[in-house]
């Protein structure tokens, strides 16, 4: 899985609809990797909570740009994150 904070820090000259795409495709993969893990070891596990976590936080972030809103329980890192990528985002020309 790749580094979500890397990825969103990342972009450049993206506009929100193309951020939205990618987020989702994101969250799609997170949680294929979720309902694939195996859970018979302790590592096992680990990894699939791992996965979890990950495809939660996408959701999120993903829900704060869908709707330009924050959920109840998104982490003062995440929101941060999400400005600062707000803050970059290109605004549609439309002249």
């Amino acid at each position: 899985m790749r580094d979500l904070d890397a990825l969103l820090n990342s972009l450049v000259n993206i506009d929100r609809n193309s951020l939205v795409a990618i987020l989702s495709s994101e969250a799609e993969a997170a949680k294929r990797v979720v309902n694939s893990a195996r859970q018979r070891t302790p590592a096992q596990r680990a990894k699939r909570e791992k996965a979890v976590q990950r495809a939660a936080r996408i959701e999120r972030i993903l829900w704060f740009f869908q709707h330009g809103d924050t959920e109840p329980a998104m982490p003062a890192r995440d929101l941060s994150l999400c400005k600062s990528i707000e803050d970059r985002l290109r605004v549609p020309d439309h002249s």
